[in-house]
């Protein structure tokens, strides 16, 4: 079954935003927050090289330049809170309203 998008919100950032570009042994990669939470608890911003995450390593998580000006983040129906991101399941920033 799929999930809905419920709500979609975006936060302003300075010009030295730094973002992870994360790259895994399996030839996923993501460019995203550091602070972008992951559904076991940790942040991207946490994982190194030679990490496990959903079952294969972490080649590179490199910070680099973000100049979007603007990160973005969005909420999914479902009682879990996560979503996929080019194939890599991520936790949303953003909670249900009361």
């Amino acid at each position: 079954m799929l999930g809905l998008v419920l709500r979609v919100a975006s936060t302003p950032v300075p010009p030295t935003h730094e973002g992870v570009q994360l790259v895994l042994s399996d030839g996923r990669s993501l460019d995203a927050s550091p602070g972008h939470p992951l559904p076991d608890g940790r942040r991207l911003g946490d994982l190194q090289p030679g990490d496990l995450l959903d079952g294969t390593r972490v080649v590179s998580a490199d910070l680099v330049p973000y100049a979007g000006g603007a990160t973005f983040d969005l909420l999914p129906s479902g009682r879990t809170g996560t979503y996929w991101a080019n194939g890599i399941l991520l936790g949303s920033t953003l909670r249900p309203a009361p």
